[in-house]
């Protein structure tokens, strides 16, 4: 993730219970942990019944917009939009479903794609699937399916003290080598904190996120920035909903 904005797992449209592969490890003291900020974020119940989900996804270095990508995202038959701008500045639209990779349609500058183009610009929404919401849901995604929890115990950093629960995973997702630590504070019961060291990475280029700004997504919470304690880059969410309803309008072409 890191600069770079990876992430590792393919997301599912509920949060997963805590039945998975079988070569999954799972330490008891880090899915107790893991049930406990899920809690704190609302609980599994209402992260279920959360079907359409909206977000606009912000990079912002040194107080400058640098992109902001609009996603609607139907939580229970996978359809998927996603709209922003290409290295020219030129606006795109692709709609898919996360559920048949490869699948859909797409548009630059109004103009709809076709061939090896569309193949493209349907990998990259499916990307920005995959790495958008996950930012965005991340704790919440600690007991899906692939994902081995180790506790690391507690520890005090700036004098708040949390819970960490180490993830590697098995097998899933686009950067499957990835580790993550999740800090999830005593006081809140909420993932405050994230660090990193992604594939390809050594130990040394750990990385460290902030989470803050929680607020209440209909019956769920979320943070709405993550902030990179090494330059200050920030990933916001802007325009965040959610509803129990569906809303074909939103899949539509245009």
């Amino acid at each position: 993730m890191n600069h770079r904005l990876r992430t590792t797992m393919m997301l599912v449209a509920t949060v997963a219970t805590g039945l998975g592969h079988a070569a999954e490890k799972r330490d008891p003291a880090a899915v107790a942990v893991a049930q406990h900020t899920l809690e704190a974020m609302g609980g599994a119940k209402s992260f279920e019944a959360l079907r359409t989900l909206r977000f606009d996804f912000v990079v912002e270095r040194e107080g400058k917009e640098m992109a902001r990508i609009r996603h609607v995202w139907d939580r229970w038959d996978g359809r998927y939009r996603v709209e922003g701008r290409n290295k020219e500045g030129k606006p795109t639209l692709t709609l898919f479903n996360v559920q048949k990779r490869g699948e859909g349609r797409a548009w630059v500058d109004g103009k709809e794609l076709a061939g090896e183009e569309l193949k493209a610009a349907l990998e990259r929404g499916y990307g920005r699937f995959i790495n958008d919401t996950y930012w965005l849901l991340m704790p919440a995604k600690m007991l899906d399916p692939g994902v081995s929890l180790a506790s690391e115990g507690t520890t005090t950093v700036d004098g708040k003290t949390y819970d960490v629960v180490k993830l590697t995973f098995d097998g899933v997702g686009m950067t499957p080598q990835d580790t993550y630590w999740a800090y999830v504070s005593k006081d809140t019961g909420l993932m405050e904190r994230w660090d990193m060291v992604l594939t390809g990475q050594d130990a040394k280029d750990r990385s460290t996120f902030m989470w803050e700004d929680w607020r209440p997504i209909g019956a769920v919470r979320l943070s709405m920035a993550k902030r990179a304690v090494a330059d200050g880059t920030v990933i916001r969410f802007d325009n965040v909903s959610g509803s129990t309803d569906a809303d074909a309008s939103s899949f539509a072409a245009p």
